[in-house]
């Protein structure tokens, strides 16, 4: 089951690597366009990835704190 942060950040994601994808065809005339679309892109990935890791960690604190209980 996913977050709605997670349905967003790659709803995004999926955006903007449209978007590039389309600016692509034509790389002389959108330079800067493609640069920042470039590290948009990075920084989506990056908070998918922290995000996932830190829900990681919280999961497995859950069930370690619920095998204590019992």
């Amino acid at each position: 089951m996913a977050s709605e942060y997670e349905i967003t950040l790659a709803k995004l994601f999926l955006e903007k690597k449209a978007k590039l994808d389309e600016l692509l065809k034509d790389p002389e005339r959108n330079k800067s366009r493609i640069e920042m679309l470039s590290i948009e892109l990075e920084t989506l990935a990056s908070l998918m990835e922290n995000y996932n890791l830190g829900m990681n960690v919280f999961r497995r604190a859950q069930g370690g704190r619920s095998a204590l209980r019992e």
